[in-house]
């Protein structure tokens, strides 16, 4: 079909539609693949086709030239470049060039972006759009060959902050706060004059953003998500949190109401909006960015801007380098033990007898001091993660590949602190609550967190033997909960 169609082109029949359909056959690796053998680096035909006068020609014969992947039409590809007249078609033989190595033409690049942004000053709204997605490739173009430094964070203190947590257990990260000004938000908890060593050591935020404040536009659109983000201090915020100066590498994440495909063309523009505005001092880097700036929707119409900084390290759950599907959540974990926290004595001896790759029992040691700790699972992949992920901490925790309900044990523990399985039912937690019995102490503390609603605290109160200290919701939507119990005491 490829060389019917080919053969159709070279005879001048039907070429636009035939360039189209030829277009979607070769994004087939294999089509791809026989139509470049066919050719033998014979790209003339093709060429000569970006001199067309249908501009539509012109353009996707440019996308075709660049699928095939060789150096050679790099020379046709930026002449025709040069010389389009057409704006829409312009960003085409960019797109082309960038699949090759176009190491060769970067000054020329170089020259036609500082060209660019001067058109785009005084472009007309009609031509913009097209400047616009001309102007992103070329710096997606510059950027693979020549990036900006990256910055080195050096922000000890800062004016404002948003902690991101579990909104049902704001206060247990509010109450670890001691520098600043506490304020409760929604979802979080905001510091007016935070020590950035301080929140460095909490352990239950799940996110830091910066509030960009300014004049909000009250539109919802593109342009006006641009400009509320400009009418910010960002630059002056940025450049007062990092040592280096320069231009920042920058994604934009947005949190709305749009579409996936809207939500994409949103995105695009946006961003294209704000490298203008800062003159490339933001350079909008899809991989390999240093900032996201994210953009939410909000109810009184137009949008509020934050800042995520990459450039700062965050290295309170480094150890996890290993997990499985089922695995519960470092920040989770860490919550867990902060809910629990009246209850865990110190230098405790601790059983996890589910204990998948580790990530409770690491977290209970981070909280309080425990020694010794095991971890039980029946998974012998999920104990060699765990393995894999303590040996970062270097923390003592043993583990051990076996079922829980034929592990046996020389002494018995002070607390049984799990991610209870997800299958369990009610059968499974009266056979596990026996088990539980043989290897802990009398007055041993239970910390049992599931996702299965009520199902674990009704078990927990059939239990004759049991006392319910304390219980949590950790997330009403995934139906995710904590009970604290006590075995009773001899």
């Amino acid at each position: 079909m490829v060389k019917d169609i080919y053969e159709s082109i070279c005879r001048g029949e039907d070429v636009r539609a035939n360039l189209i359909c030829l277009k979607q056959l070769i994004a087939d690796k294999k089509e791809k693949s026989a139509f470049a053998y066919m050719l033998a680096g014979d790209f003339r035909k093709l060429a000569a086709l970006l001199k067309d006068k249908d501009a539509k020609i012109r353009k996707n014969a440019a996308l075709i030239l660049g699928e095939l992947e060789s150096e050679d039409v790099l020379p046709w590809l930026y002449e025709a470049y040069e010389k389009e007249k057409q704006l829409f078609v312009r960003e085409s033989y960019l797109k082309a060039m960038e699949k090759l190595n176009f190491s060769q033409m970067l000054p020329k690049l170089k020259k036609r972006q500082k060209t660019l942004q001067e058109e785009l000053l005084y472009a007309a709204d009609e031509g913009k759009k097209h400047l616009q997605k001309e102007a992103a490739v070329l710096s997606r173009m510059i950027l693979k060959y020549e990036k900006p430094k990256h910055h080195t964070f050096c922000g000890e203190k800062t004016e404002d902050v948003i902690l991101l947590c579990n909104r049902n257990n704001r206060q247990i990260t509010a109450r670890q706060i001691q520098t600043g000004e506490v304020s409760m938000l929604a979802g979080g908890v905001r510091i007016q004059g935070a020590d950035m060593q301080e929140i460095a050591k909490i352990r239950t935020w799940q996110e830091l953003l910066f509030p960009l404040h300014g004049k909000v536009e009250r539109e919802y659109t593109a342009e006006a998500a641009a400009q509320t983000v400009w009418n910010t201090e960002i630059m002056e915020l940025l450049q007062s949190l990092h040592e280096e100066k320069g231009a920042f590498l920058f994604r934009i994440e947005y949190k709305g109401s749009l579409d996936e495909r809207k939500k994409s063309e949103f995105v695009k523009k946006t961003a294209s909006l704000l490298e203008e505005k800062s003159e490339r001092m933001l350079i909008n880097s899809i991989s390999d960015y240093e900032i996201e700036i994210r953009i939410v929707e909000s109810k009184k119409g137009g949008y509020l801007p934050f800042l995520r900084l990459y450039t700062m390290e965050d290295e309170r759950f480094v150890y996890r380098k290993e997990s499985i599907a089922a695995s519960i959540a470092p920040v989770n974990a860490a919550l867990i033990m902060q809910i629990a926290g009246d209850y865990l004595k110190e230098n405790a001896q601790v059983l996890d007898p589910f204990c998948g790759v580790g990530t409770m029992l690491i977290e209970r040691k981070y909280f309080r001091s425990a020694d010794p700790l095991y971890g039980v699972d029946i998974y012998s992949e999920g104990i060699q993660k765990a393995r894999d992920n303590t040996a970062v901490t270097r923390m003592p925790i043993h583990y051990i590949a076996r079922d829980f309900f034929t592990f046996e044990h020389d002494y018995l523990f002070d607390e049984l602190i799990t991610d209870m399985p997800a299958s369990a039912d009610e059968a499974f937690y009266r056979t596990f609550f026996k088990k539980a019995e043989t290897l802990l102490k009398r007055g041993a503390v239970l910390v049992l967190y599931n996702r299965q609603g009520t199902l674990l605290e009704e078990m927990c109160r059939r239990q004759n033997n049991l006392t319910i200290l304390k219980t949590a919701v950790l997330n009403e939507r995934q139906n995710s909960k904590v009970v604290v119990a006590k075995l009773q005491e001899a």
